[in-house]
């Protein structure tokens, strides 16, 4: 499904439009600010698109593949931008991201998207009642875009920033079992690096698109962008502070768990050296010679069990003085 959005700056009205021959129209029109928003098009609808608005086949190109790279392009009449929206799975604790790719003109904004997404709502509404900004352009909608999908990030890092706290304190206080909370570690940090993969870069595109010298925003809206640099900004330095600290727990969680590995090596070794102390005395007296006096005595089978018992104990105190047991 398909839609365009004709905004009129002066009058502060908006219409839909049905036809690429309608948006041509809608472009001349100096006051005018048009958003075409795109769901999974086909190339012919890509290729009419082309056409209509003069696009460069490189990046129609770029925006039939995806999994790129956030970035941003500058061609001689437009920006290309690729940015990413982020959900996070309740059910399945995965962070899903969307790419979304967006054609940026002096008076026109087309979005490109191979799946639904609800943020765009939200950017509709939020367009439609910034009316007092509208004559500031084409920048007042991008902002709204762009705004609306940082924003939503952090609701995201708040959920794995809870979860990488209840995972530390669970492993100080011993309440998980070191295999379990292992594994859950290394898939939070995996969370936390998909976040990151598009955070830096969008940080870097929104750097860009802050720059003084753009020629497709009004100075007011500059600002605007600023706020949201500042708020990817922070977004990533939150991620690299607690992938950081995931590191530090795992290397904790390991610490702990070769320390309970050499308490239990510790205890083996005690046990075995009090077993083969017994089996020394075993064996002695269980070799087949003639002459051992002791074969002879009447009390010498209990004269041994009380020797390997009191050996045996003597060991026990003396590994238990070390900790060992």
């Amino acid at each position: 499904m398909h839609k365009a959005i004709h905004c009129d700056t002066k009058e502060h009205t908006f219409k839909r439009l049905t036809s690429i021959e309608e948006l041509r129209e809608a472009r001349q029109d100096p006051n005018a600010v048009v958003w075409l928003d795109l769901l999974d098009p086909s190339d012919e609808d890509l290729a009419r698109v082309e056409h209509g608005f003069q696009l460069h086949p490189l990046a129609i190109e770029d925006a039939t593949h995806e999994h790129q790279r956030p970035k941003v392009d500058e061609y001689e009449n437009f920006f290309f931008v690729v940015f990413y929206t982020a959900h996070y799975d309740q059910n399945k604790g995965q962070i899903d991201v969307q790419e979304i790719d967006m054609f940026l003109g002096r008076n026109y904004l087309i979005t490109v998207h191979e799946h639904p997404l609800s943020e765009l709502d939200e950017v509709e509404q939020r367009w439609t009642r910034n009316a007092k900004q509208l004559t500031w352009g084409i920048g007042v909608l991008l902002y709204s875009l762009l705004d609306t999908i940082v924003d939503n990030y952090f609701p995201i890092v708040d959920s794995l920033v809870d979860h990488a706290d209840d995972l530390e304190d669970r492993l100080y206080a011993g309440r998980t079992r070191n295999s379990h909370i292992t594994l859950q570690i290394l898939d939070l940090k995996k969370q936390f690096t998909r976040m990151r993969r598009i955070a830096t870069p969008e940080r870097d595109v929104l750097n860009v698109l802050t720059n003084r010298d753009n020629p497709l925003f009004d100075e007011h809206v500059l600002i605007y962008f600023r706020d949201i640099y500042d708020h990817i900004t922070r977004l990533a330095d939150t991620v690299d502070i607690y992938r950081d600290q995931l590191s530090s727990t795992m290397d904790a969680n390991l610490a702990i768990v070769s320390n309970d590995l050499n308490k239990v090596m510790r205890t083996l070794t005690g046990a075995s050296i009090i077993l083969m102390a017994d089996a020394l005395i075993a064996g002695i007296y269980g070799m087949n010679f003639k002459n051992i006096p002791e074969l002879e005595l009447p009390w010498g089978y209990f004269a041994c069990l009380g020797l390997m018992f009191a050996l045996s104990v003597l060991l026990v105190l003396y590994f238990k003085r070390l900790k060992w047991l």
